[in-house]
């Protein structure tokens, strides 16, 4: 598929994943080239790369392409897309092209509906730690490597393995580690059924190679791999690694490792929350299966302090008496997690900005959402961040802000515009407070609006 010196154009090269494959085919020597609608932070990346980088989409921009890359985004009839398939030029998915750059490598792929990003994040952390100098994809800002991707010379390639379109079946990797699984992605899948499916044919495609390695706290993974002979299970409750006496400190946690029934010593975490545990522990489980020692663990552990977007401070407002924190929650259950992990802190006053992302996860969880709020005080909603989906699905955000404000019982406000969110929460602003910016679209954007 690649050929030494060939000419790569990406369609969408601005996305987290996108952005990070550029990197590693410039840093391999491949002539890289590349569009998106707008110049996003990993977009502006991608500048100090010897990347041709064009914003917007138009045929003449794939001149010279001898492969596309596209997303799952990319429409039918784009421009781009359009042009390459007349020229006669290959066409191939994300994951075709990342499964390709993991060839040659012991490959760790983090699958699951949620935590993905931060276990990942971790096992790059603690691998950079012990020096084995992995190639890394992450689906985040991390700092321990300046960005979301480095090209390491290592044995290991650590990625995400992004479930949305079912393209992962591409990979091959060594460990599988799934974090939990739960129905997501309705506009792809039409049933949990049918996202279970999917993560059982992946098993199945790896079942000579890849150890399964899997949250058993969790029923739908436990019916699907219980039987699994090469299998692993992290737990808090009955599993090869375990998880006790775990304690919670305003931002920060502790718990004891077990395998096996066997202390190995305790973990102290810089992040908060009862996910980030599991977090952890599924990617103590993973790096203890690659043969990194304990002692590097807990040094690389207790240093972490999370990944952009999840859980990130921002700041704060009124002199250092309001913090606010931006996160990536976009899934009912992710926002219950983030809001009682937050409720344990002991703030004075939650404030949610929520901004839902894609119509046809708004209509589908439309009633888990109305309920995911109950540990928030305040709750301010805003536009739908599409992902350029139509509203098919007919959803009211005057519906949701009635059914959230009934069903979580909570104040819900429903405002279009960030400028005028913004404006209302600096005239209710109390000390003690957090103000948690929270989705998977461009609400980030607002801590800017709300610091300046």
């Amino acid at each position: 598929m690649l050929a030494q010196n060939s000419h790569i154009h990406l369609i969408g090269i601005g996305g987290v994943s996108m952005s990070g494959i550029a990197k590693i085919l410039a840093r391999r020597g491949y002539q890289v080239s590349g569009s998106d609608l707008s110049a996003g932070k990993y977009f502006n990346l991608l500048k100090k790369e010897q990347i041709e980088l064009f914003v917007g989409h138009k045929a003449e921009q794939i001149a010279g392409a001898d492969l596309i890359v596209k997303t799952s985004a990319v429409a039918a009839d784009n421009s781009e897309l359009q042009a390459a398939q007349k020229a006669g030029i290959k066409v191939v998915k994300r994951a075709e092209i990342l499964a390709e750059l993991m060839k040659n490598k012991k490959t760790i792929a983090v699958a699951g509906t949620h935590g993905k990003t931060t276990t990942t994040a971790m096992l790059a952390t603690i691998f950079k730690k012990a020096g084995l100098d992995p190639a890394i994809m992450v689906g985040g800002y991390l700092s321990e490597i300046a960005g979301n991707t480095v090209d390491g010379q290592g044995e290991y390639f650590i990625t995400e393995a992004d479930e949305s379109d079912g393209s992962f079946i591409y990979f091959d990797p060594d460990l599988l580690l799934i974090t939990n699984l739960e129905w997501d992605h309705p506009d792809y899948y039409h049933s949990l059924t049918e996202f279970k499916q999917v993560f059982k044919d992946f098993s199945a495609k790896n079942d000579k190679k890849a150890v399964i390695l899997y949250n058993s706290d969790d029923y739908n993974l436990l019916e699907l791999f219980a039987q699994r002979k090469k299998a692993i299970r992290f737990s808090l409750k009955q599993g090869d690694y375990l998880a006790k006496n775990i304690s919670y400190q305003a931002q920060k946690s502790s718990f004891d490792l077990y395998y096996k029934q066997k202390y190995l010593g305790q973990f102290k975490l810089a992040v908060p929350g009862q996910y980030n545990i599991y977090n952890a522990l599924a990617a103590i489980s993973a790096a203890d299966y690659a043969g990194v020692s304990f002692e590097i663990m807990q040094a690389a552990l207790a240093n972490f302090t999370g990944v952009g977007r999840r859980f990130e401070f921002k700041g704060t407002l009124l002199n250092g008496q309001v913090d606010l924190i931006d996160d990536y929650a976009h899934h009912p259950t992710e926002i219950r997690s983030l809001l009682k992990a937050v409720k344990a802190m002991d703030y004075q006053k939650i404030t949610v900005v929520f901004q839902p992302h894609r119509y046809s996860r708004t209509r589908q969880f439309f009633t888990d959402f109305a309920a995911a709020f109950k540990e928030a005080d305040q709750v301010y909603l805003t536009n739908i961040f599409s992902a350029s989906e139509k509203n098919n699905q007919r959803v009211s955000l005057r519906e949701l802000e009635t059914a959230i404000a009934k069903n979580s019982q909570v104040e819900c406000y429903y405002l279009s515009e960030f400028s005028k969110i913004a404006a209302q929460i600096k005239t209710d602003l109390e000390p003690g407070q957090i103000i948690l910016t929270v989705g998977a679209g461009d609400i980030t954007s607002l801590s800017d609006i709300l610091l300046n």
